[in-house]
């Protein structure tokens, strides 16, 4: 995967997203949920929690739930490896490279 010097998308943040993915998977996609979970992921990172929800959204194309969108290669590519994990799965690999694993 690559990612822009400047940007704060990489493949943690790229996973942290695709956990609330799972997440809304988890609850049925319920209403508004969705910007409380990206909200809380802002608090964590540089990112807007707008930009995160696009991302978790594109999660959702990519998965076949919205349609088609202009996902980026590296959120295709992190689905493919990582999508058919279990929410824990995906939420242990994210600890991990919190802390340097």
């Amino acid at each position: 995967m690559s990612f822009r010097e400047n940007s704060e998308w990489n493949e943690l943040n790229e996973l942290r997203s695709l956990v609330i993915f799972k997440k809304l998977e988890s609850l049925g996609f319920l209403r508004n949920k969705q910007m409380e979970l990206c909200k809380a992921m802002a608090l964590k990172t540089n990112l807007d929690a707008g930009n995160i929800s696009a991302k978790v959204s594109n999660f959702k194309s990519v998965a076949g739930i919205n349609k088609p969108s202009n996902a980026s290669v590296n959120t295709k590519e992190i689905f493919k490896k990582y999508g058919g994990l279990s929410l824990p799965e995906i939420e242990e690999k994210v600890s991990e490279m919190e802390i340097g694993i």
